[in-house]
């Protein structure tokens, strides 16, 4: 905006001193009229004919449709509103207001983006550490409350499920989680751990399994996924800024409502690479420190891969990723392994595969 200082001659009336106020589609023109009450014009910078005086060196603006004119004087006042007229003739995108404007929401979009990125990146990251300070009591609960929202209590196959936790009891693995299994009865081949202590393991993929070495594989690596709280921190970062404000303010009932909402999505839930190796060399360990034979790990891949050939990998396999470079780190790690034969955790698996 500009002001000027000129004179506006009025319609049937003499000439009276006046301010200016340029903008840029429009000017506004207010004077003092006779019987001492003030007026203000606005033409828009369109409706406007512009001249320069070179006799008195003064600016002469019309109106196309209404009467009266206006002198500015100086020249100056001329040029700049003949700039503007200029401006509102091109195409918005090429006037200097419409660059400015897409310039500052460029800038605006791309400090945005910074924040959005910014969010998706550090939310999850900050839930899964929050995710650490969970108590394992509250584990539990939430751990709980999934299992019960995902129905598979009606599913359960309680004699397997007697025998399958008493064959981890006598794998004797200390841990400050109370480790409850459960054998469901449903048409999948797949094994997966809850928040808290609950291995939930399908009736399939067990009839899959063909030595105890296998079956100890199985539940010493999901045993892993709970004890080094990676079901919590997995499905914290997976859920991310649903439940960032609740962990954040220590609202833990918030937090069980969206793990609810979200059971059937937790039965497929994927780790990274990284945790399946510390779940898979975790598991390994604990088979050797109790001189169990650790091609149960090997075994177990082996034989779930070509349990259905020629279709797709069962769930146990496809939710987790690089099965045959699994394989190779396994076997690089167990030469030279002392092997026991442990007749109780074999009488126990020849009890499970009775009661499948």
């Amino acid at each position: 905006m500009k002001s000027y200082f000129g004179t506006y001659h009025q319609p049937g009336a003499g000439p009276v001193e006046s301010t200016v106020l340029v903008f840029d589609k429009m000017i506004s023109i207010g004077y003092r009229k006779t019987d001492g009450s003030n007026q203000m014009l606005q033409w828009p910078l369109k409706d406007l004919t512009v001249t320069t005086e070179r006799s008195d060196d003064s600016t002469l603006l019309r109106h196309l449709q209404m009467q009266g004119e206006l002198r500015i004087n100086g020249t100056e006042a001329a040029a700049h509103i003949q700039s503007l007229q200029e401006e509102l003739q091109k195409p918005w995108i090429q006037r200097s207001s419409g660059r400015d404007w897409l310039r500052s929401t460029m800038v605006f979009m791309g400090i945005a983006g910074i924040l959005v990125l910014v969010y998706l990146l550090m939310v999850p990251w900050l839930s899964a550490k929050l995710a650490s300070k969970v108590p394992a009591a509250t584990e539990r609960e939430m751990g709980d409350a999934v299992y019960n929202a995902m129905g598979m209590e009606a599913k359960e196959d309680k004699a397997s499920s007697a025998v399958l936790n008493e064959f981890f009891k006598a794998m004797n693995i200390p841990s400050s989680y109370e480790i409850r299994i459960s054998v469901v009865d449903d048409g999948v081949i797949n094994a997966f751990a809850l928040p808290g202590g609950r291995i939930v393991v399908y009736k399939p993929l067990l009839l899959q399994i063909r030595s105890y070495p296998e079956l100890a594989a199985l539940l010493s690596h999901e045993f892993t996924h709970i004890n080094e709280r990676h079901a919590t921190k997995r499905i914290f970062r997976s859920l991310g800024s649903r439940i960032f404000i609740s962990l954040l303010f220590g609202k833990f009932g918030a937090v069980t409502n969206v793990l609810v909402s979200q059971a059937e999505n937790l039965k497929h839930l994927q780790y990274s690479r990284n945790l399946e190796k510390e779940a898979d060399m975790e598991g390994l360990r604990i088979l050797m420190e109790r001189k169990i034979d650790p091609a149960g790990f090997t075994d177990l891949f082996k034989h779930l891969k070509n349990a259905a050939p020629g279709s797709a990998l069962p769930e146990f396999l496809g939710s987790h990723p690089d099965t045959d470079k699994r394989m190779e780190y396994i076997q690089k790690a167990v030469p030279g392994a002392e092997i026991k034969e442990m007749e109780k955790l074999s009488a126990i698996f020849d009890q499970l595969k009775n009661t499948l």
